[in-house]
């Protein structure tokens, strides 16, 4: 795999350059001359982009939403207390300092600087009305049980006091939660339809969001007050392109600038000086999940079915096929940090034959019927298509129940469902993955009594990454032998644009830098 490098240069120096330019030519314009010194027309620099994007969000309420795809847009529109930089190291964003009197207690200083998008101040008010409606059961957010506070109150107009339970080391990361404004955002439970607040943001980034059009378009346009300086681009057109070879052909032809393209094709745009392409590692787990609570049967309560599941495919065939550039995952943590344990995490192999007899031993010898939710992309059709196949040589009959992205999710955090396959983005403490299995808080209702206390034990030490390693260490040993569910991937992230276009992507920062991109 080839990859493009470009020498990035500083917002301060493109700014120096933007007055020069503006002295010598006019703003927004560059004066050229040819090789004979005769000057050449003079090119105008470009002050938008166009995004070609997967999915469009299913909310926009930062709240209500776990969504990778609405992340991208939220990253632009509102900020955080404290957000992860590129080495997962947790920086300031609305906060400017932060004390820790003791192992339970988070006091920040907060920003005097910043405006919403409607012009009112940003104060200490907003976020304790986003954390007491995150932590609010009746109001719904999917972020309540990875937001591990107990309490939250304003010190003074500029100053935020949370505070936890019990010592919690996975506490400070999970604090990178977008606030929302007290003055315009619901404090109840609401449908997030066109004309609420999930369809028409307010936020303090450096973009505002002035067009939605669902399955169809965002557009975002520079806040001039952002508190850090405006940004360099003044509109973004998001627009969603779903299809692989559609979102690839458009790239091609210039009707977008900036996309995700298809991973079989990332060599040839490697090697087409017109574009820049970046690929990423990243912390994702995308599993085949299993729900353990079914209303209307308990097939997937019984351990041999679910490690029959699992030795009937062939992962390694299947994650190669239609995403080559990720690596088949054994168990939530990625391998290769701090917290994995390959020595203690069991791995299924191919086993078609050891499938049937599990599936004989549990009284299903005569086969079984189940179903699989997932979003409809191309992948997923494909993915649908080689598990379908696999099933149906040890017995079962695997149905594809594919649909729009939103859709899916909201089956899925709805609890309908036998099988799932979606992402988990955002994960920066091991804690992040495990908790989503413990005592049956999370959508595939997982409860091992054992694998609780191990990981309940994990996240109350602070300090010594041994002592928790050895505790998730054996929670990994649990939970693969247990089939929890069927790992499946760890993908790695890839973006490509127009070389003239200066973007640093990495897919911890994402969207999140493109209030420092710009056009050469």
């Amino acid at each position: 795999m080839h990859k493009r490098n470009v020498k990035w240069i500083t917002v301060a120096i493109l700014l120096v350059s933007l007055l020069l330019l503006t002295a010598c030519g006019g703003a927004g314009e560059i004066v050229e001359e040819n090789e004979n010194g005769v000057e050449a027309p003079e090119k105008e620099v470009r002050t938008d982009l166009i995004w070609g994007a997967v999915q469009d969000p299913d909310s926009l309420d930062p709240r209500l939403t776990t969504s990778a795809y609405a992340e991208e847009v939220l990253e632009l529109v509102f900020n955080s207390l404290v957000y992860p930089d590129e080495n997962l190291e947790m920086q300031f964003d609305l906060a400017t300092g932060l004390e820790t009197p003791d192992d339970t207690t988070y006091i920040f200083t907060l920003r005097e600087d910043v405006t919403w998008h409607d012009g009112e101040p940003f104060t200490s008010a907003d976020v304790v009305f986003t954390y007491e409606s995150i932590m609010d059961e009746d109001f719904g957010s999917p972020h309540r049980t990875r937001t591990f506070i107990a309490s939250v109150e304003a010190l003074d107009e500029y100053t935020v006091k949370l505070t936890t339970e019990e010592p919690n080391a996975a506490a400070l990361s999970s604090l990178r939660r977008f606030i929302v404004p007290k003055h315009l955002a619901p404090s109840e439970s609401y449908e997030g339809g066109e004309g609420s607040f999930a369809f028409n943001p307010i936020g303090t980034g450096p973009y505002k969001l002035t067009q939605w059009i669902p399955n169809n378009v965002i557009t975002l346009e520079r806040y001039e007050d952002y508190f850090e300086g405006p940004a360099i681009l003044e509109t973004i057109v998001r627009r969603e392109i779903p299809e692989d070879e559609t979102r690839y052909a458009e790239l091609l032809a210039g009707n977008i600038d900036l996309a995700q393209p298809p991973e079989r094709e990332l060599d040839t745009l490697a090697d087409n000086p017109k574009f820049t392409v970046e690929i990423s590692q990243t912390l994702n787990y995308f599993p085949i999940a299993i729900n353990h609570d079914h209303k209307e049967h308990d097939i997937l309560n019984d351990v041999r079915v679910r490690q029959a599941l699992n030795y009937a495919i062939d992962k390694e065939t299947i994650v190669s096929h239609i995403w080559p550039t990720a690596s088949v995952m054994h168990n939530p943590i990625v391998a290769g940090t701090w917290a994995y344990d390959d020595n203690a995490t069991y791995k299924y192999s191919y086993n078609p034959d050891r499938a049937k007899e599990l599936l004989e031993e549990a009284g299903y010898g005569e086969g079984l019927t189940l179903s699989i939710t997932m979003s409809n992309s191309a992948a997923n059709i494909q993915l649908g298509e080689m598990l379908r196949s696999y099933y149906a040589e040890v017995g079962i009959d695997l149905k594809a129940d594919t649909m729009e992205f939103s859709s899916a999710l909201s089956k899925i955090l709805d609890g309908d469902f036998e099988l799932y396959h979606m992402g988990s983005t955002g994960m920066y403490d091991p804690h992040d993955f495990m908790s989503r299995f413990i005592n049956g808080t999370g959508v595939t209702a997982y409860n091992n009594p054992e694998f609780n206390a191990l990981v309940e034990e994990a996240v109350t030490i602070i300090g010594d990454l041994d002592a928790r390693k050895e505790l998730y260490s054996q929670a990994q040993e649990i939970m693969t032998t247990d089939a929890y569910n069927i790992p499946l991937r760890n993908s790695q992230m890839f973006m490509a644009w127009n070389k003239d276009f200066q973007f640093d992507y990495n897919y911890v920062i994402r969207s999140r830098n493109l209030k420092h991109a710009y056009w050469k």
